[in-house]
């Protein structure tokens, strides 16, 4: 059934969708003839021969005579009803026995056949096919990755079972694809596997585990693998995936570390060495509608603010930028620095109560990780996960106004709204900002298309499945020394360049020329400096954590393209 339907697709789409409607038209214009001709019937029987027939009779009449089966039950037995017989015989011939034949091989049936066998998949790569990356399953992770890829030029190819689907991807997006199987031991000697430079194994988990298992009786070739199911993460490992991207467990600390409106330790976006990036939100703090330089952050606590978020618009701060109420502040320093930060604001982490609407694998790994901590939270969902028995959810509609007030919204400090259907998702961030103004709403983005629709309904932050998957393939297959941090924002880590050797971090100038900043400095001797002043010299040997945007990192390896690249596992 599946194929039947994939193939009446076709009939429905493109320039066939607009053929249709010229043909929709001409069965109309045979609708309107055939009334016509019955009305014309049953006024010449009564009139001529004084029988009378029902309106039915009369389209049946017309029925068999255009179509020339000529039954001989209803007929005419005078000269006007034998002329007018004719007239119909005649324009059914012309009309219904010619003209739609001809209509329907020349818009439909030709172009199809003509398709069909003009479209050859491919079964193999060229034998001298090297440096590829090799991806199984196309959905809005691995798509956003492969337009990434096609716009640095590097080589690819979509593997795909489904003979439509890879007519699809070539004839109509442009796509390398090749047909078959993916588990198929001869289709990935076909794909040369052993000189990719990648595979991304993207299909469901059991067949992720099928793929890895067969690459490794093939080759050594790098795998990653996104699992549905982080706890088949460590499967995917054992199945030989170098790298397992379990989505729904990042997701959910994204959007959880985001939720939290109280307490600076309570969202930690990630750790390098002794040297932490967090966020906490302005509203609340003694150095809310400050300036930078007014609030002394610096100073009481040894933090840096290297960024301020404001609905998902992120700028770097100067010493003149005021603090406004609805401003995230992105902080870098130690976990001691942070504790200041904290007993400096005073509000502990026991004031806040998240709501998580959605109880699917992205809300139950965000419940997870407000559980530890902790924070309390309150799942709602219309059913319960069968897959995630350790929350116990409200069950009801989080749409209706009556459930969420029956919950206590009115208690919640942060909202994250993380469905499965973006159009509900901009639903419930417009009914959760309209019951609750100063509410702190984290939206979950299945496609990229709507985080500018979330971020118009009220979403204080949307974290996009998309935009963070990308990221993280790109970086494992640059085998860069970066890290996604948000959206827009990557930590990457590098030596100093030569030019920079022996000028302080003012004058180096990054953040005026590239826009990046320099977060934090390590020493040959594994000291780390979390939070170095402006005079700190840039030694050689030191590497340097810095944070910015994609562009400001390519820009940094174009201006200083012998520049050591670090990881940070060193």
């Amino acid at each position: 059934m599946k194929g039947i339907a994939s193939q009446l697709a076709f009939f429905v789409r493109g320039r066939a969708r607009q053929n249709l409607k010229v043909l929709l038209i001409y069965f109309a214009f045979l609708l309107v003839m055939m009334l016509t001709y019955a009305t014309v019937f049953r006024y010449l029987m009564w009139h001529t021969e004084g029988r009378e027939f029902s309106f039915i009779a009369g389209i049946y009449w017309t029925i068999t005579v255009m179509s020339t089966l000529g039954f001989g039950d209803v007929t005419f037995h005078n000269d006007i009803g034998y002329a007018f017989s004719g007239i119909v015989t005649i324009s059914g011939v012309v009309f219904l026995l010619i003209i739609l034949p001809f209509s329907v091989v020349t818009l439909f049936l030709a172009p199809w056949i003509e398709q069909r066998l003009r479209y050859t998949p491919t079964l193999e790569l060229p034998a001298n096919t090297h440096g590829h990356i090799v991806v199984f399953g196309l959905d809005s992770i691995t798509r956003l990755f492969v337009r990434k890829l096609q716009g640095r030029n590097m080589n690819f190819v979509i593997v795909t079972q489904d003979y439509d689907r890879a007519l699809k991807l070539e004839e109509q997006e442009g796509l390398k694809v090749v047909y078959g199987s993916p588990t198929d031991a001869g289709v990935m000697r076909h794909l040369r596997v052993e000189s990719a430079q990648y595979v991304v194994a993207n299909l469901s988990d059991p067949e992720n585990a099928n793929i890895c298992l067969t690459l490794r009786s093939l080759c050594d070739t790098p795998v990653v693998a996104l699992v549905g199911d982080p706890e088949h993460q460590v499967l995917l490992q054992q199945a030989g995936a170098n790298h397992v991207i379990a989505m729904p467990h990042i997701l959910g600390r994204f959007l959880a570390t985001r939720a939290t409106t109280k307490g600076a330790m309570a969202h930690v976006l990630d750790t390098f060495g002794a040297l932490q990036i967090a966020e906490i939100p302005v509203n609340g703090t003694p150095f809310a509608g400050m300036t930078l330089a007014q609030s002394q952050i610096r100073q009481k606590t040894g933090l840096s603010v290297i960024g301020l978020w404001k609905r998902g618009q992120l700028t770097i701060p100067t010493r003149d930028t005021i603090l406004d109420d609805e401003s995230l502040a992105l902080l870098t320093g130690s976990s001691d620095q942070l504790k200041s930060l904290e007993k400096l604001i005073g509000d502990p982490d026991e004031d806040d109560l998240i709501f998580i609407l959605g109880h699917g694998h992205i809300g139950c790994a965000a419940a997870r990780f407000l559980e530890r901590k902790p924070v309390p939270f309150v799942l709602i969902d219309r059913s319960e996960n069968s897959v995630c028995t350790r929350h116990q959810p409200i069950l009801g509609d989080a749409t209706s106004r009556q459930i969420l007030m029956d919950a206590g919204i009115e208690r919640a400090t942060g909202v994250i709204v993380t469905t499965n259907d973006d159009s509900t998702n901009v639903f419930l961030t417009l009914a959760s900002r309209h019951m609750h103004p100063d509410i702190r709403i984290v939206a979950r983005a299945n496609s990229d298309e709507n985080v500018d629709q979330l971020y118009a309904a009220g979403a204080d932050f949307v974290v996009a499945n998309a935009s963070v998957g990308t990221s993280i393939l790109m970086n494992l297959i640059d085998r860069k020394a970066s890290v996604f941090l948000s959206e827009g924002m990557n930590v990457f880590k590098r030596g100093v360049p030569v030019a920079l050797v022996g000028k302080d971090i003012v004058s180096s100038e990054l953040r005026d020329t590239l826009g990046c900043s320099i977060v934090a400095l390590k020493y040959p001797d594994g000291h780390m400096d979390t939070s170095p002043e402006p005079t700190a010299v840039l030694e050689p040997g030191v590497s340097m954590l810095l944070i910015g945007s994609a562009e400001q990192e390519k820009a940094f390896d174009s201006r200083y393209p012998h520049s050591p690249k670090k990881k940070f596992a060193e």
